[in-house]
C-alpha cells in the first residue's frame, strides 16, 4: 500500500504512516475495520477531542488495512481558508505531485477524478467540519464516477448519504471491564484493573516523566470522571501531572476544564480545551451559538422544553431553540438521554468543557444574570409542580421529578445561598442513598418528626417480651417524621433583629432559593434528607429578611427538620416563626408550629403536652393546605403518643386519621396512620389484628411511593409482632384477603337480622 501525503506537513505524514497507540478502542477499531470491509462511505463521528482522527490513522497503518493498493488523505489543517471548492482543491493538491493548483476555484472536478490512481483507492476525508455542505456533494460525485473509490470521513456529524455507514466514537468508560471466571480470580489477586479512561491519563502521564509508581486509584477515578472520559482532556491533564498533583488537577479542572493546555500536540486547536471546544463554536449558526452560551447554566439534563424557557427572548424566538438543539446534538456538544422516539420527551445533557465554553461567552455577553434568572423561575416552577404531585396523590411521580431535575435544583439552592462557584457535588440534594437509614438508623419506627435519638425503653411502645430477639430497639416514637439532621449543618439561628448585611441577597436569587426548598418539603422529610434540607435552610435564612412570612416558613422547616438533634435551637427558630405566623393570620403555619412543639415535648418526656400540641395541630391546619404535611399527620403522631397509655383512644384517634380526606391521596401520611394504628391495637393486646394491619399498610406503602422511615417502621413493628415472619432486609409478600368459599362447597349460613353497633359501622 503507497500512501500520498500533503508534504509541507512531514509530523503528519509521519504520524499517519506509523499509526497511533490507542488505549480502549479495540471494539471501535473492529467496527471500523468491519464497516470499511463491507461499505464504500465510512463516516467516525463524535464529539471533539473523542480521537477521530487517530482512530482513522489506526486502521490505516501500512500493517493494519490492507484491502486497498493507494490511500490518499486529505486532512483540513488549522488556518485554511474556507472557500468556493476548498475541499477539490485539496484533493488535488493531494494527488499531485507538483503541489496545489494556482486557483483552486477553478479546479474542475473531471481532473481530480481523472487523477485517481486505478484500482482500489481509500480516500482520506479527515476533519472535514468546516467543508461539510461542499463534503457532502464531493464525495457523492466521486463515488458515483469511481466504482472501486472508498471514502473514509472523520467529522462530528454524518454526511447523511444514503450508502454512508456511520461508526460513533464516545468518551472513554471510566470503570474497568468487569472480569468473568478464572480472569476474575486472578483479578483479584493483583491490583485492581484500571479503566480505560484512567489508563490512558496514566500511560500519557509516564510518557511526558511523571514517576509517581502507585497513584490513589480514588483520585485518578475523580479526574477521569470529572473529564468526562474525553481523550484529548485526559491527554491534556496528563501534561500537567509533571506540574501538580491529582487532587490539585481535580480542583484545577473542577473549576474550569478550558484551561487546561500543552504545547505539544501537532494541531493548534487540540493545544488547549477551550481552542478545541472554540472551534466547534465558531463553526456553529448564530441561534445555535446564543442557545449554547444560554443552556449552559443547566448543571444537569434538561428538557426541550427548559430549553426553550430559558433561551428565547425578544432576540431568539421560541421556534428557533428546537433546530439548534439538533445541531448541538448533532455535532456533539449536546447528548440526547433516552430513546428519542419513546413515550417519554428526550433529554439533553452538555459535555462539562462544552458548559464551561458556555458559561464563558455567557458572561462576556453580559447574559448572565438574567439567564441565571430564568433558570431559578424554571426550577421554581418545577419544585412547585412537584408539591402540587405530592399533595394530588402521584406522590411516585413527585419523587421522580426531583430526581431528574437534581442537579439544577441543587444548582439554584447553591446560588441562592452564594455558593454558585462550588461543585454540585459537594451538596446534593439526593442526599444519602434510602437503604443507608433502615441501616444505620437505631430505631426509625417512632414520633419524633426529627428523627430523635434512639427511642428510650419507657417511651418505646412494646412490651419487653415482644422486642427484636435480634437485639434491635423495638418500635419507637419517631416515625412521623425525617432523619434527624447532623448538628453540624444546623448552624446558629438566623438572627431575629433582621438580615445579615454581609450576606444579603440583591440579586433575589435567596429568595428563589428559599420558596424551592420549601415546595420540597417532602423530599427532606418523607425521603431522608434531613441533613441537605437543614444545610440549605441555615445558609440561605440569613440573606432574607427576617421579619418575612417566607423566612417564617423556613424558621418552622428547619426546626422541624433539626428538632432531634437540637431542641433548643429548633425551640428558638419556633419562637421567631410563630408571631409572624400569628400575624399573617397563617392558620396551617400556626398548626404546623404547632407539631414541632408535639415533638419538643416528646424529647423532653411530656406525653400531655405532646398529645396537646398534636390535637392543636391536627385542629388547626385547613385540610389541604399546601407546604407541609397535612393534619392526619398530627393525628397520627396522636396516636402514638396514646397508644402508650390509652390505647383505646388511640384507635379512635387513628380512625379519625383515616377518615381524612387526604388519605385516599397521601400514602405516606395513610401508612403512618396505619402503623398508630396497628401499634394501638398491639398495645391493647389484639396482636393479631395489629400484624395484618401492618402487612396490609407495608404492601401498599411499597407499591405506591418510596419512603424509607415509614416503611422502616412497620417492617420493625412486624418483627416484634413476629420476630421470624418479616426480616428487615427481605421483601414482604403482598397481602392479599382471604379467599372466599366457593358456594357450593359449605351450606349458605342463617340469616339473622342484628342492630349495626357504631364500631361495626366503622369497621
Amino acid at each position: 500500500m503507497w500512501t500520498r501525503g500533503e508534504g509541507h506537513d512531514a509530523r503528519l505524514v509521519e504520524r499517519l504512516r506509523g499509526g497511533c497507540d490507542l488505549v480502549g478502542r479495540d471494539g471501535e477499531l473492529s467496527a471500523l475495520r468491519a464497516a470499511l470491509s463491507a461499505h464504500r462511505l465510512v463516516t467516525v463521528t463524535g464529539a471533539v477531542g473523542t480521537g477521530k482522527s487517530s482512530l482513522a490513522r489506526t486502521v490505516l497503518a501500512p500493517t493494519s488495512y490492507g484491502p486497498c493498493r493507494a490511500t490518499v488523505p486529505v486532512r483540513w489543517h488549522d488556518g485554511i481558508p474556507v472557500g468556493r471548492r476548498a475541499l477539490t482543491g485539496r484533493i488535488a493538491r493531494a494527488l499531485s505531485a507538483s503541489g496545489p493548483p494556482q486557483d483552486a476555484t477553478g479546479t474542475d472536478i473531471t481532473a481530480v477524478v481523472r487523477s485517481f490512481p486505478p484500482g482500489d483507492v481509500l480516500l482520506l476525508l479527515d476533519d472535514v467540519d468546516p467543508v461539510h455542505t461542499e463534503c457532502v456533494g464531493l464525495v457523492q460525485t466521486l463515488l458515483m464516477a469511481l466504482p472501486a473509490l472508498r471514502v473514509l470521513v472523520t467529522a462530528r456529524r454524518p454526511l447523511g448519504l444514503g450508502d454512508e455507514k456511520v461508526v460513533h466514537l464516545g468518551p472513554l468508560r471510566g470503570d474497568a471491564a468487569p472480569a468473568r471466571g478464572a480472569a476474575r480470580e486472578r483479578a483479584a489477586e493483583r491490583t485492581p484493573a484500571l479503566s480505560p479512561a484512567a489508563e490512558l491519563l496514566l500511560s500519557r502521564a509516564r510518557e511526558r516523566g511523571w514517576s509517581e509508581e502507585a497513584p490513589d486509584p480514588a483520585a485518578v477515578a475523580h479526574v477521569c470522571r470529572l473529564l468526562e472520559g474525553v481523550p484529548l482532556a485526559l491527554e491534556l491533564a496528563a501534561a500537567r501531572l509533571g506540574e501538580c498533583t491529582l487532587a490539585e488537577l481535580a480542583a484545577h479542572i473542577e473549576d474550569d476544564q478550558c484551561r487546561l493546555a500543552d504545547p505539544a500536540p501537532v494541531l493548534r486547536r487540540h493545544r488547549s480545551l477551550r481552542t478545541a471546544v472554540g472551534a466547534v463554536h465558531a463553526l456553529c449558526e448564530p441561534a445555535a451559538r446564543t442557545v449554547w452560551r444560554r443552556v449552559s447554566v443547566f448543571a444537569g439534563p434538561f428538557t426541550e422544553a427548559a430549553a426553550v424557557f430559558v433561551c428565547a427572548d425578544s432576540g431568539l424566538a421560541p421556534r428557533d431553540v428546537p433546530p439548534a438543539l439538533a445541531l448541538l446534538t448533532a455535532t456533539g456538544v449536546l447528548q440526547v438521554l433516552g430513546d428519542p422516539g419513546a413515550v417519554r420527551r428526550p433529554r439533553y445533557r452538555m459535555a462539562r468543557s462544552a458548559r464551561d465554553f458556555g458559561t464563558e461567552r455567557l458572561t462576556a455577553a453580559g447574559e448572565l444574570t438574567v439567564t441565571r434568572d430564568r433558570h431559578g423561575v424554571h426550577f421554581r416552577g418545577v419544585a412547585a409542580v412537584a408539591e402540587t404531585l405530592w399533595n394530588t396523590g402521584l406522590q411516585r411521580q413527585a419523587l421522580q421529578a426531583v430526581h431528574e431535575e437534581h442537579d439544577d435544583l441543587t444548582a439554584l439552592v447553591r446560588r441562592g445561598t452564594g455558593l454558585a462557584g462550588a461543585a454540585v457535588t459537594d451538596v446534593d440534594l439526593r442526599g444519602p442513598e434510602s437503604t443507608c437509614a433502615e441501616a444505620t438508623d437505631p430505631d426509625p419506627a417512632g414520633l419524633d418528626l426529627a428523627a430523635p435519638a434512639p427511642a428510650r425503653p419507657d417511651l418505646a411502645g412494646t412490651d419487653p417480651a415482644a422486642a427484636d430477639p435480634s437485639g434491635a430497639s423495638p418500635p419507637g416514637p419517631d416515625l412521623i417524621g425525617p432523619p434527624s439532621a447532623r448538628p453540624d449543618l444546623i448552624g446558629p439561628a438566623p438572627d431575629p433583629t433582621g438580615t445579615d448585611p454581609a450576606r444579603a441577597d440583591p440579586t433575589g436569587h435567596a429568595e428563589t432559593a428559599l420558596e424551592t426548598v420549601l415546595h420540597l418539603w417532602f423530599w427532606w422529610t418523607v425521603h431522608d434528607h434531613a441533613a441537605e434540607g437543614s444545610a440549605h435552610l441555615c445558609a440561605l435564612l440569613p440573606r432574607l429578611p427576617a421579619d418575612s412570612a417566607l423566612v417564617a416558613r423556613g424558621r418552622w422547616l428547619a426546626a422541624w427538620l433539626c428538632a432531634g438533634e437540637d431542641p433548643r435551637g429548633a425551640q428558638h427558630l419556633l419562637d421567631l416563626a410563630w408571631p409572624v405566623a400569628v400575624l399573617d393570620g397563617d392558620e396551617a403555619l400556626v398548626g404546623r408550629i404547632a407539631h414541632v412543639h408535639g415533638i419538643l415535648a416528646w424529647e423532653r418526656r411530656d406525653v400531655e403536652s405532646a398529645a396537646a400540641y398534636y390535637r392543636e395541630a391536627a385542629d388547626t391546619v385547613p385540610i389541604g393546605a399546601p407546604g407541609g404535611p397535612p393534619p392526619m399527620v398530627s393525628l397520627a403522631a396522636l396516636a402514638v403518643v396514646q397508644a402508650h397509655h390509652i390505647p383505646a383512644a388511640a384507635v379512635r384517634t387513628a380512625r379519625r386519621a383515616l377518615a381524612q380526606e387526604t388519605g385516599r391521596n397521601d400514602a405516606w401520611a395513610t401508612a403512618l396512620a396505619h402503623y398508630a394504628h396497628a401499634l394501638a391495637d398491639h398495645r391493647a393486646g389484639r396482636v393479631g389484628r395489629a400484624r395484618h394491619r401492618a402487612l396490609r399498610a407495608l404492601a401498599d406503602l411499597e407499591s405506591r411511593v418510596d419512603a424509607p422511615r415509614a416503611r422502616t417502621a412497620l417492617r420493625r413493628l412486624l418483627t416484634s409482632l413476629d420476630p421470624v415472619a418479616v426480616p428487615l432486609r427481605t421483601p414482604v409478600p403482598q397481602y392479599r384477603p382471604p379467599a372466599r368459599p366457593h358456594a357450593g362447597l359449605l351450606p349458605r349460613p342463617a340469616v339473622r337480622r342484628t342492630v349495626p353497633t357504631a364500631l361495626d359501622q366503622v369497621e
